[in-house]
């Protein structure tokens, strides 16, 4: 088959430049998506864009505010309903997040009198604002703890207060999709809609 051949398609009348057409805007694009409402192919159910910077951390815990973002984060990307942007003008929705309280009680005592156990309590004050207008539409205080066992051994010690950490972190980010999906975002289905 010669290039003739091969090209004879695209000149039979105008459905050739309409399949090239549609595949070149198919494969184009640079990328820029201004925040408009999509559709979830599984539920049909619209799916929000949603920015969520780092949260501030007004404690002395030094990385908690890491941890709680990328936990919440995750939790957003987990479930369905929202689509996690990194820009602002690509968002319907901004969540941010304050950490106000960061604390490690005792819970029980060895022999000698020192701590065998603690608590890791970790609260935030969260909120969600519509982009368009910065319209508070969500806020709310979510708090969470998480128990550890402690080590003779300071650097295993350590290791587990993070993980009771990050347990409670999740446990944090759990709560806030919990709440924040269960909002009712009218305001922005109506903006949103064609």
């Amino acid at each position: 088959m010669g290039l003739k051949a091969a090209i004879r398609p695209f000149k039979a009348g105008g459905l050739g430049l309409l399949l090239l057409f549609l595949v070149y805007i198919s494969f184009g694009g640079c990328g820029y998506h201004p925040a408009t409402l999509s559709s979830s192919s599984a539920t049909g159910m619209p799916v929000y864009r949603i920015m969520i910077p780092v949260f501030f951390n007004d404690t002395f815990e030094a990385a908690l505010e890491g941890k709680v973002t990328r936990m919440v984060k995750q939790e957003f990307l987990t479930h369905g309903g929202f689509q996690v942007v990194q820009n602002p003008v690509q968002a319907h929705l901004i969540l941010e997040g304050r950490i106000t309280s960061f604390g490690l009680t005792p819970l029980s005592f060895n022999p000698e009198y020192r701590a065998a156990e603690y608590r890791v309590s970790i609260a935030t004050n969260v909120k969600v604002l519509e982009v368009q207008d910065k319209k508070l539409l969500w806020q709310n205080g979510v708090e969470a703890a998480a128990e550890f066992v402690v080590s003779p051994d300071p650097g295993v010690s350590r290791s587990v207060q993070d993980l009771a950490i990050d347990e409670a972190a999740k446990r944090i980010a759990e709560e806030i999709w919990s709440r924040v999906s269960r909002v009712r975002f009218s305001e922005t289905d109506q903006k949103e809609s064609p």
